[in-house]
């Protein structure tokens, strides 16, 4: 059945009073295109999102230092404004002949926001990050040894 032969059924079943929505069958035909372009866009975005929620939840980056950017780092001290550029630096020449990157100090200078940071640059990039703490790996460590555990220490 042709879509002209669509819309004159679809008129004639129509109770007395009614107005279609479109008067044509290339009204009805451009219509359903736009809709199927929207729902597409719409289900493409969907599917970044998701991408990217899963990437995300296995980068390490905990949820406190998701949005964490260089931008939005606070330096006060020159220690830190030097951190923050060899961050920046480390993430813009990032898989040029060198490998990971740890971050020592005290509590409360910044290490996790600078990681996170470096690892959401490379993240929007495209690339593959693990971030983790040295009390996350010690808890890993500990948990090889109890009884049980899916993972040795082999």
């Amino acid at each position: 059945m042709s879509a002209a032969d669509l819309m004159r059924r679809l008129q004639a079943a129509m109770p007395a009073g009614t107005q279609p929505k479109f008067k044509t069958a290339d009204e009805l035909m451009a219509w359903q295109r736009e809709q199927g372009r929207i729902d597409s866009e719409r289900i493409i975005e969907q599917n970044r999102v998701a991408r990217l929620q899963n990437v995300l939840g296995r980068s390490g980056i905990q949820e406190l230092h998701q949005s964490c950017t260089f931008q939005n780092y606070n330096a006060e001290l020159p220690a830190q404004r030097n951190a923050l550029e060899k961050s920046k630096a480390y993430a813009a020449r990032f898989g040029s002949g060198f490998g990971g990157f740890i971050f020592s100090g005290g509590c409360g200078t910044g290490k996790n926001h600078l990681a996170a940071a470096i690892g959401n640059v490379l993240l929007s990039a495209g690339k593959s990050v693990l971030v983790v703490t040295i009390p996350d790996l010690m808890m890993r460590f500990r948990e090889t040894y109890q009884e049980g555990a899916n993972t040795s220490e082999a």
